[in-house]
Parts: structure tokens; sequence; C-alpha cells
């Protein structure tokens, strides 16, 4: 039995009116932004998934906002941290308490970023494996955009990375410099000898018994752990290293200071460590927290210098 004609009254009924559909509009707008990722609550606390066109390819990447956001970039705006995740992994991956960056953002207050790279496997194109994927361009276009839709400082934007992240790191910084503060690789080494166009702090780690990214030798040709740190001390301008040994002898500390730019580059040595990433004890040191009190200590001032 078909059902009753609606007569024209109840059509008048369920017909909004143009004050209502005007109303409404703001409405559908703000769930059309959200349901594609818009940049519409890009400002909003909490862990967002967002994609960026960069080099005619979608690229993802995961945006934490710390809860104290807002408040805080009325007084001054928000450093920014991008995380880079290793081979076969990715943004949500990084993002996790394994590495203690969500966490840590909401405690000290600044942006985390977490992109993911492309392949199958994922890689970044600077590290061994990666395949020509303009990496770069696509990283400094999201640095371009968080300083577009969010109040960051230019002058504290610092990235760091794990094994092919941190491989990505170094290749950045060398291609980039205009774009960070400092980096710090975890697990990675410099791929060539490219020279920064401009002093980039560096912190990194690298465990010695590492069997994946070896720290005294290399399998592709590059600078070994040791030397990926010497380069860019020496392309700071720093002055000799010197070492200290940091639970009783497990760790050693090797730090080159007054570069230029008062640039500084300080490297971990892990006795015993392979290629996770560092999470303190007695044979190890925590080294989200060590990357992000260096991070700390060397934004790039507005005349070009770093240091505080």
């Amino acid at each position: 039995m078909p059902p009753a004609p609606i007569g024209n009254h109840a059509m008048r009924l369920l017909t909004p009116s143009p004050k209502s559909r005007a109303l409404l509009a703001p409405l559908v707008l703000l769930l059309l932004g959200t349901a594609l990722g818009s940049p519409c609550l890009a400002q909003e606390s909490g862990t967002h998934k967002r994609t960026l066109k960069s080099n005619d390819k979608e690229r993802q990447f995961l945006l934490h906002i710390p809860r104290n956001y807002k408040k805080a970039v009325k007084k001054e705006s928000a450093p920014l941290v991008i995380m880079l995740h290793g081979r076969t992994s990715n943004g949500a991956m990084a993002a996790s308490r394994y590495y203690g960056w969500k966490e840590l953002s909401e405690k000290e207050g600044f942006v985390a970023v977490f992109p993911t790279a492309l392949g199958s496997p994922t890689s970044w194109e600077g590290a061994w494996r990666g395949k020509k994927t303009n990496d770069s361009v696509f990283l400094s276009d999201l640095i371009d955009l968080m300083l577009e839709e969010l109040k960051i400082d230019e002058n504290r934007v610092f990235m760091t990375g794990h094994s092919s992240g941190g491989f990505m790191s170094f290749s950045f910084a060398a291609s980039n410099a205009d774009k960070v503060a400092a980096i710090a690789p975890v697990a990675g080494l410099v791929m060539d000898k490219s020279k920064p166009s401009l002093p980039v702090s560096l912190i990194s780690f690298h465990g010695m018994a590492d069997s994946i990214v070896p720290y005294g030798t290399s399998r592709w040709g590059t600078p070994t752990a040791m030397e990926s740190a010497e380069l860019f001390a020496k392309h700071n301008g720093c002055k000799a290293a010197e070492r200290v040994e940091l639970n009783k002898g497990k760790v050693h500390l090797d730090t080159w200071i007054k570069g230029k730019k008062e640039t500084e580059v300080h490297f971990y040595s892990i006795e015993g460590g392979s290629h996770g990433w560092p999470q303190g004890g007695s044979k190890s040191v925590a080294a989200t927290e060590l990357i992000w009190e260096f991070f700390e200590a060397h934004p790039r001032k507005p005349d070009g210098k770093k240091g505080k």
C-alpha cells in the first residue's frame, strides 16, 4: 500500500525557512570542515589528523595542540617540535607514549607535529633506503602551514627523528637551515657532507651496540655517528670537543661549544645501547627530556643569533 501523500501544510513544516537556513549554514560548514580535516579547528587542543598537499601529493600528519595553548600564546608565540618516525613506522606511532612527545607537549606548552613518510614500507628520503619523495619540500611546506595557522615562534622551530627520521633531520637541516633552530637525530647519520647554509645547533644520540645503524662503521659510505656530530661542529665553527662521563661511564657526552651564532653540538654515545629510543635508567639517558632542554636553550633570535 503506497504511503499517504504529504499535504501542503506538512511540506511547509518540513521545509526550513530562509532564517532557519541562515542559522544552519555555519553549523553545516563547521561539520563539513571537521569531516574533511579542515584547519577550522586547528587551534583547538588535542590531537588532530590532518593532510597537506605538497608537490601534488596528499601528505598526512598528526597535529597536537596542548591544553594551555590559547592561554599561553596571549603572552608569547609557542615553540614547534616536529618528530619524524623511523622506517616502516608512521606519525601515529611517533606520537605514542614510547617517545613521550605528546605528554611533554602538555607539560611544556609546545606544539608537536608528527608527519608520515611515503612508501611501502614508509621511509624518509634523507635515509639510506629513502626514495626521492620530496620530503624536504613537504616538511618545509608543513612548517609554513603551522606558521600560518597557529601562533608559532619562527625562531623556535625544532626537528627530531628516530632512525630514518634521524637521517632526515640531518638532511633537512642541510637543505633548509633557515627553517630550524636546532635538530635532534636519534640513531641517524649524515648521508652526505652537504653543509647547512646557516649554523644549526645539534643534539644527537647513538647506541654503541646498534646493529641496524652501526655506531662506529658505515654500511653505506656515510660518516659514522661520531663523524656526523663532528661535521656539524665543524660547519658551526665550534671549539674542540670536551667529554663528560655519565651514569658511571655508561654514557659518554661529547660537547662542542661557542660556535657561530652561539650554536652548540652535544653527542651522547650509549655503551650497550641498541637501535631504540633512549628511555633513561642507570645505563642510558632519557632522550626526549634532554632534547627538549637543549631545544629550549637554543632558539634562533630575531637577529639570526642562537642561544639565550
